[in-house]
């Protein structure tokens, strides 16, 4: 795993501000509560992002698993919208079983969801390459395209798009090849993740791994591209309008989204004209979330210290 810093994390997110939706701020300052239980009754329909809200990694964050069964105990619907591209709906349940979470398949919605079912509508397969491991959940739709995992990164003359998908397995030799051979060349460009780093913990400590919304960037940087990608995931609004489509949602402002990053969950969740919620056990750990909010001029309309 590439590790990088909250500052090269912010500033990634910071250059490509014109791939996401305009930012949105609420007409007041953040309210600090002490969890979710002190605004629940406000909201028809919670939405909460995965990582740094609900687990790191493989372990449930202190409180979550007991935030979320106050919630079926008032009623209330909930659905975790996840940036997860190693993650479908057929099997989101016995995953976060596995995390002590007791989730039906239908409350986790992921950006591999929306990213397979625009799989389905692709024609030209071999005109694609795509970052992502093998196996993958998806390996059956991404049949004809080329793996650039074993290509060592290389992307064949006869490739035309890209799809950045999982960021598991891909090293930095490899996003030096993926430059180097997309020079002077213009592509197509998809992106399942559109996240720039994801957290993770050692030794008590939070870490930030690179994930494909930082290996696009990267990419587009050095080798000039000109497009503008699509997006699949958080902040992107096609996630976000499935889950409320689904859900029946019609008045946009009895919508909570729960998240741990300003420039996804908080600033997608903005957009859609929801509330939102920010986290401090995520990614912002240890820092100043008022700090963070003012030098990336996106703002949630409540603080928490965790679920």
């Amino acid at each position: 795993m590439i590790e990088i810093s909250l500052s090269i994390l912010n500033q990634c997110y910071t250059r490509r501000m014109g791939w996401y939706p305009n930012v949105n701020k609420p007409e007041q300052l953040p309210q600090r509560i002490a969890g979710i239980a002190d605004i629940l009754d406000q909201f028809d329909l919670i939405m909460l992002d995965s990582y740094g809200v609900l687990c790191r990694g493989p372990v449930a964050i202190d409180g979550a698993i007991e935030a979320i069964a106050m919630m079926r105990s008032q009623n209330k619907a909930f659905c975790v919208v996840s940036n997860d591209t190693m993650t479908n709906q057929s099997v989101a349940a016995e995953k976060y079983g596995k995390r002590g979470f007791d989730f039906t398949n239908e409350e986790v919605v992921t950006s591999l969801d929306m990213t397979e079912e625009w799989l389905k509508t692709v024609k030209n397969s071999e005109s694609w390459a795509v970052i992502a491991p093998l196996p993958h959940p998806s390996d059956k739709l991404l049949e004809g395209m080329t793996r650039l995992n074993d290509t060592n990164g290389v992307i064949p003359e006869h490739v035309e798009n890209i799809l950045f998908m999982v960021g598991t397995g891909w090293t930095a030799e490899m996003q030096d090849n993926l430059v180097s051979s997309g020079q002077g060349r213009q592509f197509n460009m998809v992106v399942g993740n559109p996240d720039m780093g994801a957290p993770y913990m050692i030794d008590g400590k939070i870490h930030i791994g690179a994930t494909p919304g930082f290996f696009i960037d990267g990419f587009v940087e050095r080798t000039g591209q000109t497009g503008t990608p699509t997006l699949y995931g958080k902040p992107g609004s096609t996630i976000f309008q499935t889950v409320a489509n689904r859900y029946g949602i019609t008045d946009t402002s009895r919508v909570l989204m729960v998240g741990d990053t300003l420039y996804t969950d908080i600033l997608g969740g903005n957009a859609m004209g929801f509330k939102t919620l920010l986290l401090e056990c995520g990614i912002y750990q240890g820092r100043d979330v008022m700090e963070e909010i003012a030098k990336a001029g996106i703002s949630p309309d409540f603080i928490a210290p965790h679920l």
